[in-house]
């Protein structure tokens, strides 16, 4: 059966029991966009009554109790898809759609899907009351076998939370939510559509940033505030255009909320509903008036999400860039050269223990730690310039953990050390190199903390980056350093940031999970590349 690019969903019988079946009828068929109109129910199958309903009396409350109870219910079923997108259109909650007033899509839409029976007259009426279908759109009617849902069950339980079912939606004019909004994703979706279907002027909403997102997994590929608040902005206006939308970088988890006097109520999810009392506790203290709170639920994670969230998540997108080849190698492959690879990370980042398992997988690790090594000459410099006491009385090496306290107390300490390491790292390691390659090892990895700050990079093929959240890391350093918090944090803040490293990267990885979580992005990373080498997979 024929698959389009982009369609339109009509839904004209809003039971919720009904939605499973619906979106799984349609989405094999829709490659990237699907738009959603939920009619009125009153419409019925044949085109007199279509016509029909049109000509009655516009009651903006009933349509928004039509809809609300199918945006969970559609955003559920869906839960992480991505392809299509799925969007619910909110024009009319404005004003009916009509011939004279017909519903202009986002896209050209190649085919209708619709809920009721066919009848002669529906072809018409979906060309006449929507513009943007295809001078030749194809409609298909959605083949539902009878059920035996009790309908009436299904309307008492359309409120997942009290607000819709006693007080009137319609007095909310403005309402206030916050949120990351990373990679837009449906839980975003059902979030804004439920806050643009409540609020009939304008939604207020603060997107997080600096500190508020600085221990979020994988913080340094977040996207920027910029293009986070533009996504928002972009949403709801395709949505419901009517509506003014306001976007605000917030630092912290009140924002406008707080301050903003004109506001009705907040939208919020069940994970951040307690965030809504102090919300109103600040508003009190502010002179202000409490809000009412409005609760959304949470779409829920499918079942191959491995971050353990029980909802569905920006992380689990942010995910799929690990182990994967990012942006081109900084130098091709050479066939009578050593493919060389950078391996970098910051303190308490799991680095070793990827080099290992690399090592494991038939990779040649070249560790720079071994310049520390008993009685060669960066060793002798290093007794030298820092004391007798950094030895271990045990087999006299270098005690790395107080040499550590001693150069991450000042800068200038700190570049001591660095003055006599780097050079010596780089001379073993083209040494060490062309030892390997000899031996007739062709991928050499290079494990070097400090291979961006020493400029290292242009001796490298690829770089490989290891990532953890900065609180994590601290919490690994004091946990395997047997140090102070304060002095963990000293030493993280003594090298650059995840956000610097990650410019750098070739392939990223996080360790923040399981080891098996790892040990998965480590064998994909290792396949695709012995691909990349091998010219078995297509280069950017």
């Amino acid at each position: 059966m024929r698959r389009f690019q982009t369609a339109l969903l009509l839904i004209t019988n809003p039971i919720r029991s009904r939605i499973p079946f619906i979106i799984s009828a349609v989405i094999p068929y829709v490659e990237r966009n699907l738009y959603v109109i939920i009619q009125n129910p009153n419409i019925q199958s044949s085109s007199l009554s279509l016509a029909s309903s049109s000509e009655k009396r516009f009651d903006q409350e009933q349509q928004k109790q039509c809809i609300r109870p199918l945006l969970h219910a559609i955003y559920k079923q869906l839960m992480a898809t991505k392809n299509p997108s799925v969007d619910i259109l909110l024009h009319n909650v404005d004003s009916v759609i009509k011939s004279t007033n017909p519903l202009p899509l986002p896209r050209t839409c190649e085919a209708v899907f619709a809920d009721c029976p066919s009848s002669p007259g529906l072809y018409e009426y979906c060309r006449d009351h929507f513009h943007q279908l295809d001078q030749n759109f194809e409609l298909r009617i959605i083949n539902e076998k009878e059920t035996k849902e009790d309908q009436f069950i299904d309307n008492l339980s359309t409120c997942d939370n009290d607000l819709f079912s006693t007080k009137c939606t319609s007095r909310y004019n403005r309402g206030v939510l916050g949120g990351t909004f990373d990679r837009l994703h449906n839980g975003h979706k059902l979030l804004l559509t439920e806050s643009a279907l409540l609020c009939n002027e304008k939604i207020v909403v603060g997107v997080t940033d600096a500190v508020m997102i600085e221990n979020k997994v994988l913080a340094e590929v977040i996207e920027s505030v910029t293009d986070r608040m533009s996504s928002v902005r972009s949403f709801v206006n395709l949505i419901r255009p009517s509506i003014f939308v306001h976007c605000e970088p917030i630092e912290d988890p009140c924002g406008p909320s707080a301050t903003m006097a004109d506001l009705n109520c907040i939208i919020v999810t069940d994970e951040t509903k307690q965030g809504a009392l102090q919300v109103n506790k600040e508003r009190q203290d502010n002179g202000l008036s409490p809000i009412d709170v409005h609760v959304v639920p949470m779409v829920p994670a499918d079942d191959h999400n491995q971050d353990g969230d029980k909802k569905l998540s920006s992380t689990s997108l942010r995910r799929e860039i690990l182990g994967i080849l990012l942006k081109p190698p900084l130098k091709c492959v050479e066939s009578n050269q050593p493919y060389i690879i950078g391996l970098t990370g910051g303190i308490g980042s799991g680095k070793s223990s990827i080099g290992r398992r690399l090592q494991k997988l038939g990779a040649s690790i070249i560790d720079c730690h071994e310049t520390y090594k008993v009685d060669t000459e960066v060793y002798k410099q290093i007794i030298t310039t820092f004391g007798e006491d950094i030895i271990n009385p045990t087999d006299r090496s270098i005690d790395r953990k107080l040499l550590g306290k001693k150069v991450f107390q000042s800068s200038n300490e700190l570049k001591k050390l660095t003055d006599i390491v780097w050079p010596a790292i780089l001379n073993l390691t083209r040494e060490r190199i062309d030892c390997l390659f000899e031996e007739g090892k062709r991928i050499i990895f290079l494990d070097a903390a400090v291979l961006i700050e020493a400029k290292w990079t242009v001796a490298v093929n690829e770089i490989w980056i290891a990532s953890i959240p900065p609180k994590e890391a601290i919490r690994r350093v004091v946990e395997r350093d047997r140090i102070s918090i304060e002095e963990a944090k000293r030493r993280l803040s003594a090298q650059i940031s995840n956000q610097e490293r990650f410019s750098y990267a070739n392939v990223l990885f996080c360790t923040y999970w399981a080891e098996s979580v790892t040990q998965k992005q480590v064998e994909h990373a290792w396949n695709l590349l012995l691909q990349r080498i091998n010219g078995d997979s297509p280069s950017f």
